[in-house]
């Protein structure tokens, strides 16, 4: 039986508009009123989680910035979890002057960048936030949740990520939330961690979650619930990773709706 769904926004519950469609919210609101709970799990700043989630009219948990802050039905924040000040100023540092490459950075409601070229795969329009521009010399590195690379030059970040994860190893958890979107957060941080902190606090196993996902930062929630489901539209990456997971339909066309659908209303079954 079935009675938690973690899903993940951005490619996955999503539209390419950016908005959670009428026919997602009517299946949402038909599940959350048969007892299910739901979890949205993104990479996203706890803002703009706030927004969807206020867009569908009811409680959800909420797994921000990839884990970095996880709240519960009523909004609070049940988990926090930063980057160590001296990895944040590395990483800040990073690939500072490299033009081809944007560096992001959460801090608290903060939301900082290095530079704008949209041609760096900047999708400043999907964020209510609004962006300053930062210098690693004039910028305090404590609270920070996350720091993010995004760049059209896929293999730069590839090499970046290589050397990311040689120079701080479990020290990080790093991920790729699209193919040109490279985050880093906290190595006790991730999309799992926060499931697995929700399901003990429900008392619920998490072999009686689901999970949905398109991108490699859903790799590790995929993995360890009891049922899960890949978009037709997920990086190709993560469909080779995780090669026995089953392939729904894509975002644009109502993925994770019809498949919940089809699973628990169609028939009023509650099994997996």
């Amino acid at each position: 039986m079935c009675l938690v769904i973690a899903v993940d926004l951005d490619g996955t519950l999503l539209s390419s508009g950016n908005k959670i469609t009428e026919y997602t919210k009517e299946i949402i609101h038909l599940l959350i009123e048969k007892n299910f709970y739901f979890i949205f799990a993104s990479g996203r700043h706890y803002i703009d989680v706030v927004d969807i989630r206020d867009s569908l009219e009811k409680k959800v948990f909420m797994i921000t910035s990839n884990g970095a802050k996880i709240y519960n039905l009523d909004n609070k924040l049940i988990f926090s979890d930063n980057l160590e000040e001296d990895i944040a100023s590395q990483l800040c540092r990073i690939k500072y002057l490299d033009a081809e490459i944007i560096t992001q950075v959460y801090q608290k409601n903060q939301w900082y960048i290095n530079n704008n070229e949209i041609g760096n795969q900047f999708c400043s329009a999907l964020s209510s936030l609004r962006y300053q521009y930062f210098h690693p010399d004039n910028l305090n590195f404590k609270n920070i949740s996350k720091v993010f690379f995004t760049s059209k030059n896929l293999k730069k970040l590839y090499i970046l990520e290589k050397k990311i994860i040689n120079l701080y190893g479990n020290k990080v958890h790093i991920s790729f939330s699209v193919p040109g979107c490279l985050e880093v957060v906290s190595g006790t941080t991730s999309k799992s961690y926060g499931l697995k902190l929700i399901s003990n606090l429900l008392g619920i196993s998490l072999d009686h979650f689901i999970a949905f996902g398109d991108g490699m930062n859903d790799q590790d929630m995929l993995t360890i619930v009891g049922k899960a489901y890949i978009m037709k539209n997920a990086d190709a990456r993560l469909k080779a990773a995780l090669p026995h997971i089953e392939i729904i339909e894509s975002n644009n066309d109502h993925g994770v709706a019809r498949c919940l659908n089809k699973i628990f209303l169609e028939n009023d079954k509650y099994i997996l």
